[in-house]
Order: C-alpha cells, then sequence, then structure tokens
C-alpha cells in the first residue's frame, strides 16, 4: 500500500510538471496566425480595401486599432504557450517575474527603443513625415547634410545655450530645497501645513504652472505689472474725467524680451523643481541618525559645522538623486516653453526638445530628418549624463556589498 501511495503521488506530481499539449498546440496557432496578420498582413491598404474607405488615410486609426488588438492577441498566445510547458512549470518562481516584465518590455522596445533607432535613421534623410498616396515611403537619404546645417544654423546653437542655461539656473533647485527642507523640518505647531504649502507646486501640471507664471508675467494685469504699479505708477484722470494710470516706467514685459525671457520661464521651472527637491531631503532627515548628530554637539559642533561634517553626508543619496532629477528634468524641459512662449520671441527661448518638435510638426515645418538629427544630439547629451549616473550607481553597489 504504501508503494502504491508513492507511486501515486510521484505520478501525481509528474502530471503537474508535464507540458500541456492541447494548450501549446492551440496558443502556438493562435501566435503565428496574429504574428502574420500582424506584421504580414494588416497595413492601411488592406483595411481600407475590408472597411470600403475611399482613402487610404481614412484607414488609419482603424489600422492602429486593430493592430494594437492583434498585438495584445500575440502577448496571450505567447503568454499561454510558455506557462503550458514543463519547464516553466518547473523553474515557475525563477521565470515568473520576468514574465510579468516581459509586457513592460515590449512595449518599451515598441514606444522607446524602436523609435529611437527609427530618429537616428531619419536623421540621414530629408522627409516632410508624409507618405503617398500608396503608402509609400517619399523621403530622399541625405548622408550627413543636416548634421552639417545644424553646424550652420545659428537657432540650433541659441537652443543649445538655452539648454545650458537651464542645467546650471536649475541646479538651484538643490540648495534652495534643502535649505526649506530643515526648514521644515521642525516639530511645531502646524508644520504638517507649511509643508503642503511647499509642497503642493509639485503636484500641479507643467502646463498650469507654465499658464500661472504667463498670467503673472503679463505687464498689464498680471502680478508683475501690478507690484511695478505700486512704485512707479499713479491714478489719474484723463480729459474725458475717466480714472487712468499713468506710469513714469513701464512695467517690464519678461516673456516678450528676448534678453529676459528664457530666465522668467526657467524661474517658472524652478517652482515646482525646488518642492521636489524639498521632499527628497525631508526624506532624508527622517533618516539622519540622531546618535551622530549628539555626538558632534558633543564635540561642539553646531551651525555650519554640524551641517556640513554631521548632517549633509548621510543626505548624499538624497543629494545624488535630487541632482539627477534635476539634470534629467533641464535637459527635457519642453512643457513650460511650449506653453508659455512657444520658443519666442524670435526664437530666443528654443531648447533642442523644443526646437526638434518645431522643425518636425511645429507651425508646418514638416522637417523629420532635420528634427531627427536634433533629437540624436539631444539624446547623445543626455547619454553621456545617464552613463555616468548608471556608473556610479554600479560602483555604489559594488562597495556597498
Amino acid at each position: 500500500m504504501a508503494i502504491d501511495g508513492t507511486a501515486a503521488l510521484r505520478g501525481a506530481g509528474h502530471d503537474r510538471f508535464a507540458t500541456e499539449t492541447g494548450k501549446v498546440a492551440v496558443s502556438g496557432l493562435v501566435l503565428l496566425i496574429a504574428a502574420w496578420f500582424l506584421f504580414l498582413v494588416i497595413d492601411a491598404g488592406v483595411v481600407q480595401s475590408w472597411l470600403g474607405y475611399a482613402q487610404r488615410g481614412d484607414a488609419r486609426v482603424p489600422t492602429f486599432y486593430i493592430r494594437f488588438a492583434l498585438l495584445l492577441l500575440v502577448i496571450a498566445a505567447a503568454f499561454t504557450l510558455i506557462t503550458s510547458t514543463a519547464y516553466y512549470k518547473r523553474n515557475r518562481i525563477r521565470l515568473a517575474p520576468w514574465m510579468f516584465v516581459s509586457i513592460g518590455l515590449v512595449f518599451f522596445a515598441i514606444y522607446v527603443i524602436i523609435p529611437i533607432f527609427q530618429s537616428f535613421s531619419y536623421s540621414f534623410t530629408r522627409w516632410d513625415g508624409l507618405r503617398d498616396v500608396n503608402g509609400v515611403w517619399t523621403g530622399e537619404w541625405v548622408g550627413i547634410q543636416n548634421y552639417q546645417r545644424l553646424l550652420e544654423d545659428p537657432n540650433f546653437y541659441t537652443s543649445l545655450w538655452n539648454n545650458l542655461l537651464w542645467l546650471v539656473l536649475y541646479m538651484l533647485a538643490v540648495p534652495i530645497g534643502l535649505g526649506i527642507a530643515l526648514f521644515l523640518n521642525q516639530t511645531v505647531t502646524g508644520i504638517r501645513i507649511y509643508k503642503s504649502l511647499f509642497f503642493f507646486p509639485f503636484v500641479i501640471s507643467q502646463v498650469v504652472v507654465g499658464l500661472i507664471f504667463s498670467w503673472a508675467y503679463n505687464p498689464e494685469f498680471g502680478l508683475v505689472g501690478e507690484i511695478w504699479s505700486w512704485f512707479f505708477c499713479e491714478q489719474t484722470t484723463n480729459i474725458l474725467g475717466n480714472p487712468t494710470t499713468v506710469c513714469s516706467v513701464n512695467p517690464p514685459n519678461i516673456l516678450g524680451n528676448p534678453d529676459v525671457a528664457t530666465y522668467g520661464i526657467i524661474a517658472a521651472g524652478l517652482w515646482p523643481q525646488i518642492a521636489y527637491c524639498m521632499i527628497l531631503y525631508l526624506t532624508g532627515l527622517n533618516n539622519v541618525s540622531p546618535d551622530q548628530i549628539e555626538a558632534g554637539r558633543l564635540d561642539g559642533a553646531k551651525g555650519w559645522k554640524m551641517l556640513r561634517h554631521v548632517i549633509l553626508p548621510q543626505l548624499a543619496p538624497a543629494t545624488f538623486l535630487a541632482v539627477v532629477v534635476t539634470v534629467i528634468g533641464a535637459l527635457r524641459s519642453f512643457d513650460m516653453i511650449a506653453t508659455m512662449t512657444q520658443g519666442g520671441p524670435f526664437g530666443s527661448t528654443n531648447v533642442l526638445a523644443y526646437y526638434m518638435y518645431d522643425q518636425a510638426v511645429g507651425e508646418g515645418v514638416g522637417r523629420y530628418g532635420y528634427g531627427s538629427a536634433i533629437a540624436v544630439v539631444l539624446f547623445a547629451i543626455m547619454l553621456v549624463y545617464i552613463s555616468y549616473f548608471l556608473w556610479k550607481m554600479y560602483r555604489d553597489e559594488r562597495e556597498g556589498h
């Protein structure tokens, strides 16, 4: 009886880890058919013929939805196929996390990795972003001409210089955020309200922040114009008896002045960025060792010496993270410029990200090749920094172990 019981358990275990042949066959067939339709059959011309559209362009949106549904079907069939095999069942604990991550990796590859390589290829072409009536690509291979034009384009150098300004001035968010965090790291009545007020700018959309500052900078009815009128303007009555405002010095038009518009936008961008750095430092201050602070006080450290020698070394991880997110935010600045000036006046506030957009799809320019060349330059700049960031993380992990 014992032998029979052992054999039964072995048989049950064998069945539990056996390959489900039926599921593998069905899911494999579905996978092949869906992949065949997705990559080789379905395009705008086929959907146009199926649904009876008069023009190929009308079929593009339905084509997208059909291809997206086929992609989901391919993913579901692949999951069923893999999870029905004996190898997966025997190594489920090791393979299951990769199965979940693979979904994100697929979409990351489709919407991030593949477009990066497409941008590289488009940067060597002259293309307006359109195809002919038959869906044939209408671009022209021009080699490195787009990059040669970049070297002769003054607007490119203006955008590059503005990116450098953003990078340098945006770093003010780190020490200011640290100062506010030190101020708020107290146990006094109502401190949570103050923390909420300082953090509030970060939860607002960048577009909303841009609109708020655009209104504030308006010289006629904005906050800047109102404050200016307190010092340089007075209320008088004109010859018709109507009240009017006369200013000895006209209020500044910040966004209309090419010399200061970029600084005005950076100031607007610093408002939410300081709040984010403040939160990072507040989190870091919660992890500061009270024993080290007490030891520093016994050694006579206080004020600046306490901050420099005791607190800041313990805030090194928060500082590193604050610098990383601030640099990335400065290099990818787009929302504020698109909302506040659209690159004006006279292109003086352009940065690489917005200039790329403007050349590719903005104002009907349609120079996809040239815009892709700008995108490649911006990607190369960010790649240098990201590589350093990853290398430092890897080195810190090795030192930690």
